[in-house]
């Protein structure tokens, strides 16, 4: 009967993180996608691409509610005897029904969404340094057509400083 329930258990995890992982790579590939915008100045596909990264991200987040939900049913279930409080608790007591399995696919489609995600982090980030730069960018332009003259000094500890006059 354990067995039994695990096995259930176990697939509709994998149907949840194929799932995750499905969304996940949507989003970084909307997210390179809106690197490519912003390189390229288009404003509306960059309008256009955050509407639709936000319906990923509400997709993603009905997924955890079903990832929650299987957590819940499986520490109500008294046939189980576990308590489950996180994702890589869910995955450690599925390990025996992945054991008997040619392929560890839950463990593998885990690996592969936290790369995902690793690669959305990073996208993010240059995203962000590109968007801080083009700021920057255009501080200094506003300033210079107000009359403003922008310095860069070197101090006593080798750090620039900014000054304007």
């Amino acid at each position: 009967m354990k067995d039994q329930a695990l096995a259930l258990y176990h697939g509709r995890a994998i149907e949840v993180w194929e799932h995750f992982c499905r969304l996940h790579h949507d989003l970084y590939e909307l997210t390179c996608d809106e690197y490519q915008a912003l390189l390229s100045g288009e404003i509306e596909q960059l309008e256009d691409l955050i509407a639709r990264k936000q319906v990923i991200v509400e997709s993603v987040s009905n997924w955890e509610t079903q990832r929650s939900e299987l957590i819940q049913e499986m520490n109500a279930n008294a046939a189980l005897s576990v308590t489950i409080k996180s994702a890589s608790d869910l995955i450690n007591v599925l390990k025996p029904v992945e054991a008997k399995l040619a392929i560890a696919a839950l463990q593998n489609l885990n690996d592969l969404l936290i790369d995902v995600i690793s690669r959305i982090q990073m996208q993010n980030k240059r995203n962000q340094l590109f968007l801080s730069r083009a700021m920057q960018s255009l501080n200094e332009l506003k300033d210079g057509f107000s009359g403003k003259k922008h310095f860069t000094t070197y101090g006593a500890n080798g750090m620039t400083r900014s000054a304007s006059r």
